[in-house]
């Protein structure tokens, strides 16, 4: 009996890009208002901070981008798999119902071949 399950495809959550959007332009307001002043350390830190950040964000959509893509590979590879083994199960199904009615055949030739012994034993008599 074959049993069929629903197939489902793993959830890949990706970060919400709005959120990092929102946060990028409150900090590119404050190194703005910071920049009609005077350059002092603090302000410098800010900008070498804000130059992380986006380094850090660029890195971030890379990551999620080979991630998704290695996600798409493995999930190709799973149904390959998937199909491979469903035409092995197949292929053997069929190779033991060929088995099965050779041997069928088989035994009723054998069985042929004794009455046809047994009558001309019984003739012989």
């Amino acid at each position: 009996m074959v049993v069929e399950q629903k197939e489902q495809e793993p959830i890949v959550k990706m970060r919400d890009r709005n959120v990092n959007a929102a946060a990028h332009s409150a900090l590119a307001r404050g190194i703005e208002a910071l920049n009609e002043g005077e350059v002092t350390e603090e302000t410098e830190e800010i900008r070498k901070l804000d130059t992380q950040l986006d380094h850090l964000n660029d890195y971030m959509s890379k990551m999620e981008e080979r991630l998704k893509a290695h996600n798409d590979r493995m999930m190709e590879t799973l149904k390959q798999q998937k199909e491979e083994r469903e035409k092995r199960r197949r292929s053997f199904h069929e190779r033991m119902s060929q088995n099965q009615s050779e041997d069928e055949e088989f035994k009723k030739q054998m069985s042929s071949i004794l009455k046809r012994v047994q009558s001309v034993k019984r003739t012989e008599k």
